[in-house]
């Protein structure tokens, strides 16, 4: 049984693609802040979320699970989006966003 591998992709409502975020340490430039009951971070409708020194008004989410898992071999090219190196993945997380 294939375990979901999610990576999420963080994209400005007008198209342009910010970046793509496959790791708990690219999850954390984020900056979102954390629940004081037990610590977790969420993206939701209205949250604002901070990336690159820039920050956004998050509007809308959605979840893509993919047919097959894609595999980022990483032979060629580099993927100037992502802050860390990419990973696997089978599912995406679309975060949808606008300037504040």
């Amino acid at each position: 049984m294939e375990a979901l591998q999610a990576r999420i992709l963080i994209q400005h409502v007008q198209g342009a693609t910010i970046a793509y975020l496959y790791n708990r340490e690219s999850f954390d430039l984020l900056n979102i802040p954390p629940h004081t009951y037990d610590s977790s971070q969420f993206i939701e409708v209205g949250s604002t979320i901070e990336y690159d020194g820039t920050k956004y008004n998050v509007k809308s989410v959605n979840f893509k699970m993919d047919k097959d898992l894609n595999v980022m071999d990483n032979k060629y090219g580099i993927n100037m989006y992502a802050p860390t190196d990419p990973s696997d993945f089978n599912c995406q997380i679309g975060v949808f966003v606008d300037n504040i």
